[in-house]
Order: structure tokens, then sequence, then C-alpha cells
């Protein structure tokens, strides 16, 4: 029998793959073991699966097209999946300087639905490229991103 011990000393091994951006989407993922058995010296573990999606977004990504002196728009909307309920906090942009937003609660079928408008604040020509963080009260995922893109003419 082999005997797994951490280069640390004696304890648990863990292994962590990060899945953020992998929604719905396959992934494989292997670890290398090494030991000290003569017989399997080294050992190849492999992890896969589909990752589900913590939150439904559509789009994840809003386009603002505007003329110069023109406001433009776009929706997002966020639907929490019912066995991982959450409630959006706080809003934020992490430039700030092109876009406003705002946040509307729907009831949906299966719960609440969030509208995530977002307006182009930017009055010149030029391209806007933003990230709106959305903070939640989960504890598993205590923030989500929209990507904002777009540009004035």
């Amino acid at each position: 029998m082999t005997r797994l011990i951490p280069a640390g000393g004696e304890g648990a091994i863990r292994v962590e793959v990060k899945t953020a951006g992998y929604a719905g989407r396959e992934i494989q993922e292997a670890v290398v073991v090494h030991t000290n058995d003569p017989r399997a010296a080294v050992v190849e573990l492999r992890i896969s699966g589909r990752v589900e999606a913590f939150a439904d977004i559509r789009p994840r990504t809003l386009f603002l097209r505007a003329k110069a002196g023109e406001t433009a728009s776009a929706v997002a909307q966020i639907l929490p999946r019912p066995e991982r309920p959450f409630a959006i906090k706080n809003l934020r942009a992490v430039r700030g300087r092109d876009i406003r937003f705002q946040l509307a609660q729907k009831a949906g079928p299966k719960g609440p639905v969030y509208e995530l408008t977002v307006f182009n604040t930017r009055k010149e020509p030029g391209r806007i490229a933003d990230i709106v963080v959305i903070e939640t009260d989960h504890p598993d995922r205590p923030a989500l991103q929209v990507m904002v893109t777009g540009e004035v003419q």
C-alpha cells in the first residue's frame, strides 16, 4: 500500500481546480503524484467534469454604442439558481469613468430576477471598457462580473 505524505509532513493533501470563467464547459485537469513506492513512483490523477454556472447572467458582456453626446444603454439579466440563492448587496464599476448603472429586482418563476441596466456617460468619441462587479451575500461566490464594452463615435 502506498501512503502519501505531503512535503511539509503528515496531513491531508488538498488539490483545488479553479473553475472561474468555465461555467457550462467541460474541464479536465491532471495531478502528478510522486511516491516512494517503486512499483508506482509516479501516479497521474485525472479530475474532470462539467462546471455548473453559479448564476445565469444573460448576456455576460454588454455592448454600448452611441454617437457623441448621446446616451446608450444595455440590460443584463441575473438569475440566481434555485439551489444557490443569493441577494445582491452592492454594485460597483472597476473603472467607473464611462458608465453608470442601476439595478431592478423582479419576481421570476423560480425566485428573484435582477435586471442590471448600464448607461454610457462618455460624451466624447472613444472606446468604453469596464466591468460591473456584483457583490452578493453568498459565501461561495461573493462577487460576479458583467463586462461592459462599447464605443462613442
